[in-house]
């Protein structure tokens, strides 16, 4: 059976606009082909929208979420609430009407799970809370999705946690600094945990360069580490960034006089930051016939797995106080962008050459890195 020709037009809009958002100039008739297939994309959703049967299928649903990512990768600039979550909004009105049809299929329920963990990417890019329907829809989710089956899943429903608590910091409604200081060391205490209960299939094996020049370049102090699969390392990088962003939140509200939690805080920042640094390496390069380590960015795979550890690099070096970390993100990045042609690469070395000073989220949109998160 074919699948509707609304999801073939949003696959194509969507697919494109990934491809050229990795190129240093993409060509005119790629980004011209990209906006025809959208807008016929949009053409074909509404009239699906349209029909009492068409409108609750699962097909639908995931042409709706395919059109949110098309839109983020194109509009790669933080714009305004509206019209970041404008897709959003819709597929949780779809969501609304297909009631219980949202988790009585395998499908449905990971396209619900998909669209939730889209839902709280968008939440947190635009400083608001998870709405409470959403709230509602994850309770649901979780009596068919464990933790101990998918850690992920876990984290996610950490992150909606500390993506509300962050909001309310921002907003004002959390104010006395002892409260947040409490709750951040809490939520990082949970990530902590979280990390402790992974299977031992997710943890990394160490790999000593030795007496190699490519390598000493390549990694930030002789070593690197290598993960059996790239969920696993997207997973791991999404809890450091949260441990990250939660570690510079206490040492900024720590009494001056509390010397142990603010050193405490600064170790484990290093410590994220250099695990990040590690576990970019085996993307970029690998060993040759005769051992020693050599370029490898060639498949579209490793391309993938170099461009998922961009934006959790940027964060290391931006949280980092160790200018040697900066420096080597910076020249590493370079050299990749020169050798792998990754586009992305060179915009994130420019974006640390300028201090690291633009704002983690700005970053995280101009990579277009919504298309890759896990």
């Amino acid at each position: 059976m074919n699948p509707p020709d609304h999801l073939v037009a949003s696959v194509d809009a969507a697919s494109l606009a990934f491809y050229a958002l990795r190129q240093f100039a993409p060509p005119t008739y790629m980004t011209k082909l990209a906006t025809e297939r959208y807008v016929s994309a949009l053409r074909l959703v509404n009239s699906a929208l349209a029909d009492p049967v068409d409108s609750l299928a699962d097909e639908t649903l995931q042409s709706i979420l395919l059109l949110d990512l098309y839109e983020k990768l194109v509009s790669r600039k933080r714009t305004s609430t509206e019209s970041w979550m404008r897709h959003m909004n819709g597929a949780i009105s779809l969501i609304r009407a297909r009631g219980k049809g949202n988790l009585q299929t395998y499908v449905g329920r990971r396209l619900t799970q998909r669209l939730y963990t889209t839902l709280v990417i968008s939440c947190a890019i635009s400083g608001m809370r998870i709405p409470a329907e959403m709230e509602r829809l994850r309770a649901d989710l979780s009596r068919h999705f464990k933790i101990e089956d998918d850690p992920k899943w876990g984290l996610t429903t950490l992150n909606e946690q500390i993506i509300n608590f962050t909001s309310d910091v921002q907003a004002g409604n959390i104010s006395c600094r002892d409260q947040i200081l409490a709750r951040a060391l809490d939520f990082h205490q949970s990530t902590v945990a979280l990390e402790d209960i992974l299977p031992s299939c997710w943890q990394p094996s160490r790999v000593f360069i030795g007496d190699n020049a490519l390598g000493r370049q390549l990694t930030l102090a002789g070593s690197y580490d290598v993960y059996e699969g790239l969920y696993f390392v997207q997973v791991r990088n999404v809890i450091r960034t949260a441990q990250l962003k939660l570690l510079l939140m206490i040492e900024r509200y720590a009494e001056p006089d509390d010397l142990d939690l603010i050193v405490s805080a600064r170790v484990s920042i290093e410590k994220s930051a250099h695990a990040i640094c590690d576990s970019f390496t085996q993307y970029v390069a690998s060993r040759n016939e005769k051992g020693a380590l050599a370029w490898d960015l060639a498949s579209p795979m490793r391309q993938l797995g170099a461009y998922t550890v961009l934006f959790p690099l940027y964060l290391a070096a931006q949280a980092s106080g160790d200018v040697r970390l900066r420096e080597w993100a910076q020249d590493v990045l370079g050299l990749v962008a020169d050798v792998g042609g990754l586009a992305m690469a060179q915009k994130t070395a420019d974006a640390l050459k300028q201090g690291a000073t633009a704002p983690a989220w700005d970053v995280y949109i101009m990579l277009g890195s919504y298309a890759i998160a896990a």
